[in-house]
């Protein structure tokens, strides 16, 4: 399914997604297309557009297509996602993304997409699975999907990191002495630990982040494994090198609830080459029950661009 990034919106979003100005273009049970004008609100510490900016938007993708395949009355989770990177994201641009149905049972349902940009640049593709459960949402949909728009933060800014290693950049932003960029100050994300190849961040549940059924919404934890496995990936390097993310393969085993405790993101480094890293992520509570799992390839290239 093709789309049309710059098209009108068919329909009104919940406001998460109006928050991160995600707008549905069509809407076919089975066979979705969404766009998201992508700026610096969404950059990451480096000053680029990465997976986790359009997170939400993944999650929607993905797990949208499975919910518009229900019968009312029925709810789906999404339990798993794949987004295997193409050409990079462009820093300034509108981002579209299709998700259609692909299989559906009593109990299962799988999804498959793309992420194009504005000239139709493949980005990423994407698979999903969705689980179909019985728990009534906790917010009526039409109230939901009805409510108060989300007031927009203030992004937070880049710091120039010309010269600095990777741990040096990491070590920085966990001493406030660099910043931490505008995506994880979206989530308020503070790193409490770092060594190389391993990164501890803790953010707090919060309203913004919800969903109808209560909890926070995938494409937030989506965007918490990225911004996370990035900064794990940051400290592998040498100065003026840079890396990118190729894939995160994503399951949800559990979601947080809403004003429920700190949850601690946890990215360590499994295997380091010259050309390829393979990290592990996970979200935790305290007691360390895991909520989300991830794994993640990293290319390590050569020449970092700059911001600040």
């Amino acid at each position: 399914m093709s789309i049309d990034n710059s098209a009108a919106p068919v329909t009104q979003l919940d406001p998460l997604n109006t928050l991160m100005g995600v707008r549905a273009v069509s809407v076919v049970p089975g066979d979705l297309a969404f766009a998201q004008a992508v700026g610096p609100r969404f950059h990451d510490h480096r000053g680029k557009t990465v997976l986790g900016s359009i997170g939400v938007m993944i999650d929607g993708a993905m797990g949208g297509a499975v919910y518009s395949g229900l019968t009312s009355g029925h709810q789906s989770v999404l339990a798993q996602v794949t987004v295997s990177a193409g050409a990079d994201i462009p820093a300034l641009a509108d981002v579209g993304a299709t998700g259609t149905l692909v299989h559906l049972d009593d109990g299962v349902g799988l999804a498959s997409g793309q992420l194009r940009d504005e000239n139709g640049t493949l980005l990423a593709v994407m698979a999903g699975r969705a689980m179909v459960v019985s728990r009534p949402p906790v917010v009526g949909i039409d109230d939901y999907v009805d409510g108060e728009p989300l007031p927009a933060p203030t992004p937070e800014k880049t710091s120039n990191l010309s010269g600095l290693s990777g741990s040096d950049v990491v070590e920085g932003i966990r001493g406030g002495t660099l910043e931490r960029g505008p995506l994880a100050g979206l989530l308020d994300l503070a790193v409490v630990d770092v060594t190389p190849g391993s990164v501890v961040g803790e953010f707090a549940p919060v309203a913004w982040m919800a969903n109808p059924l209560g909890a926070v919404q995938g494409g937030v934890l989506i965007s918490a494994v990225d911004a996370v496995t990035g900064l794990a990936a940051q400290t592998l390097t040498s100065a003026d090198q840079d890396y990118r993310v190729l894939d995160h393969k994503i399951d949800f085993l559990r979601s947080p609830d809403i004003g429920g405790p700190i949850m601690r993101a946890e990215a360590s480094v499994i295997r380091a080459g010259r050309r390829l890293a393979l990290i592990e992520t996970r979200i935790v509570d305290a007691g360390g029950q895991v909520y989300v799992r991830a794994t993640s390839s990293i290319q390590m290239l050569s020449q970092q661009v700059h911001s600040g």
